[in-house]
């Protein structure tokens, strides 16, 4: 069969248009710069270098407020507690009336050896007289003295054990619990209030033991309880450290007029060290959304680079990446 020229050329068009190999779309790379509208002004103020600096490592551990008194007080006898007059957080004075025991047994032996010693004084007046005018015996005198002196040995003792019956504040200082109240029995070792003294309160914290030459007596820290700031000097470095948690006790002055309690915490810094860092800055990082940005200067133009913040240190902040030093920032 034979074909006809024209349609033999088209079957060799469409031939060679099947051979050819197919165009590939091309791909563009993504940048992690995008461009940014430059600051407010293109030189000045609203220009800012970042700069490699050599800033120190801070360090910074919790501290708890203590006292270096802390006194449990308990009944000298044993009794039943009647009345109680203090409580949590009461400043009280030394010899101050903490709490009452029942006292109608030592009440009883008070009064049994107050008559007994009045009984043994008449019997020694007595015996007295005789032994002038020479009718009574040496022995019967001296007989009168003893029991005189038994009488009131067992007085004393009697009220000795009255005044026992009262708990009293054996220091001032303020009550930092109640452990007893009306009702409870009484015995001498059972706490029944437990007292601090507030002018010797300390600051109390935990540093790691690498970190011991790091504070040493007579340095001064950086410390922060509650919403108060201060400064203090270690006063006190334990010898030896905790085996378990691998921590060195230290001790910090409080100022005597400082109004905190005991268990009160903060935190406290020191520093450990120096290490190379880029700073920029503050008011040059933005936010765009989640993400801390810089605009960094290329040439003529902007761009926007994402950057990872860390301590602000006055009116400039820590880059710990995204930009390695030197480079034009813009200022908002």
């Amino acid at each position: 069969m034979k074909l006809h020229p024209s349609a033999l050329a088209g079957a060799c068009a469409l031939a060679i248009f099947a051979c050819a190999p197919a165009e590939t779309p091309q791909v563009q790379a993504i940048s992690l710069e995008t461009p940014a509208p430059a600051p407010a002004s293109a030189a000045g103020p609203h220009e800012a270098t970042a700069q490699l600096q050599n800033a120190v490592i801070w360090r910074e551990v919790p501290v708890t407020v203590r006292s270096l008194d802390h006194i449990q007080v308990a009944a000298e006898s044993n009794g039943r507690v009647l009345r109680v007059f203090a409580e949590a957080g009461d400043e009280v004075e030394v010899g101050q009336l903490l709490a009452e025991l029942d006292a109608e047994v030592f009440q009883s032996r008070h009064s049994s050896a107050l008559a007994a010693i009045e009984l043994a004084q008449s019997e020694y007046d007595r015996v007295y007289k005789l032994f002038q005018e020479k009718v009574a015996s040496t022995r019967e005198w001296d007989g009168a003295q003893s029991r005189l002196k038994q009488a009131q040995a067992q007085f004393d003792l009697a009220e000795t054990a009255l005044a026992k019956s009262k708990v009293l504040a054996p220091v001032a200082g303020v009550v930092e619990a109640r452990l007893a109240g009306p009702g409870d029995l009484a015995f001498p070792g059972k706490p029944l209030f437990s007292l601090y003294d507030p002018s010797r309160l300390v600051l109390e914290a935990q540093l790691p033991v690498q970190d011991r030459d790091f504070a040493s007596l007579g340095q001064a820290l950086d410390w922060q309880v509650e919403s108060t700031a201060g400064r203090a000097a270690i006063t006190e470095v334990a010898p030896s450290s905790d085996p378990r948690s691998r921590t060195l006790r230290v001790r910090l002055a409080l100022d005597s007029k400082a109004h905190y309690q005991p268990g009160s915490f903060g935190t406290l810094r020191y520093a450990v060290g120096n290490h190379a860092c880029v700073c920029v800055p503050a008011d040059s990082v933005f936010q765009v959304g989640q993400v801390e940005m810089v605009r960094v200067k290329k040439g003529a133009r902007w761009v926007r680079r994402a950057v990872r913040t860390g301590r602000r240190r006055e009116d400039k902040i820590e880059i710990l990446s995204g930009l390695k030093g030197g480079e034009v920032v813009g200022r908002e």
